[in-house]
């Protein structure tokens, strides 16, 4: 790894990223960044229903964007990105141009939906069939978009941040 290091953890929904990306920060001491309350802060919402009851998933992506812009050139960061971020094209490219690598947190649909089991917060997620065409949708996009995968399926969170700090010592 070089002196400077910006990660973006990016998976679906429900998959761990703000977990991990806490566990993260400490390990390569970073600061950590939860886009989803950024988003919150920037829209003037509390949580996810009312940015979309404000604006809809356009106002969550172009904020996203916005964000992304922002952080791009921000050194030593771990981003836990909103798990539909990478439906914007290009919006990881300024992240990736400044040396950031994106991490894609990789759980098998089932198990994320356990993991969600009573969790109303994620508007995207009320409907389980909805949920399972978004998830299919998005798969090839965060293959595509990933520096490094890691499977997120088992492990805790403290052992996937370990876990993606030895594999980027490797890179």
């Amino acid at each position: 790894m070089g002196a400077f290091v910006r990660l973006a953890l990016i998976g679906f929904m429900g998959s761990g990223k703000s977990t991990v990306a806490k566990y993260l920060s400490r390990l390569l001491q970073l600061a950590c960044i939860e886009m989803d309350e950024l988003v919150f802060e920037r829209t003037n919402s509390l949580n996810m229903h009312e940015v979309f009851a404000k604006g809809g998933e356009p106002l969550l992506r172009s904020t996203e964007r916005a964000l992304m812009l922002e952080y791009a050139a921000r050194a030593n960061i771990v981003l836990a990105t909103g798990g539909g971020i990478i439906v914007s094209p290009g919006i990881l490219d300024p992240f990736k141009q400044q040396g950031g690598r994106a991490v894609f947190l990789d759980a098998p649909f089932e198990q994320i939906a356990k993991r969600l089991v009573g969790d109303d917060t994620r508007p995207l997620f009320r409907d389980r069939l909805q949920a399972r065409r978004l998830y299919d949708q998005r798969l090839p996009i965060y293959h595509q978009l990933a520096d490094l995968r890691i499977d997120a399926t088992h492990s805790s969170p403290e052992q996937i941040a370990n876990l993606i700090v030895e594999k980027l010592h490797g890179l």
